[in-house]
């Protein structure tokens, strides 16, 4: 998996293009790896180990969700990047 400065970078590029949302999740969930690849690396999610789940509601008023999976330290780059500072438009996430 590439360093967290490389994480960071392609967080904060998938924010800006729209590949990732900037808002907090409606659910998060731990899965086991689904084997498909991770929506920020792109490297698989391998069956062995736990990946980052995450569901969006549509603001569209569809029922459907949109759902993102993947690596726990992908998960925490974007996590930070999306908090950052006028990253999202909302408030610093204090954990």
């Amino acid at each position: 998996m590439p360093d967290e400065p490389v994480l960071r970078e392609q967080a904060r590029e998938a924010i800006r293009s729209g590949k990732l949302p900037s808002r907090h999740s409606d659910r998060l969930f731990g899965v086991p790896g689904s084997g498909g690849p991770c929506a920020l690396c792109g490297k698989p999610l391998p069956h062995d180990e736990m990946e980052i789940q995450l569901q969006f509601n549509r603001s569209d008023g569809t029922p459907a969700l949109d759902q993102y999976h993947l690596h726990h330290g992908c998960y925490a780059a974007w996590e930070f990047e999306r908090t950052k500072d006028g990253a999202s438009g909302q408030e610093r996430l204090s954990i």
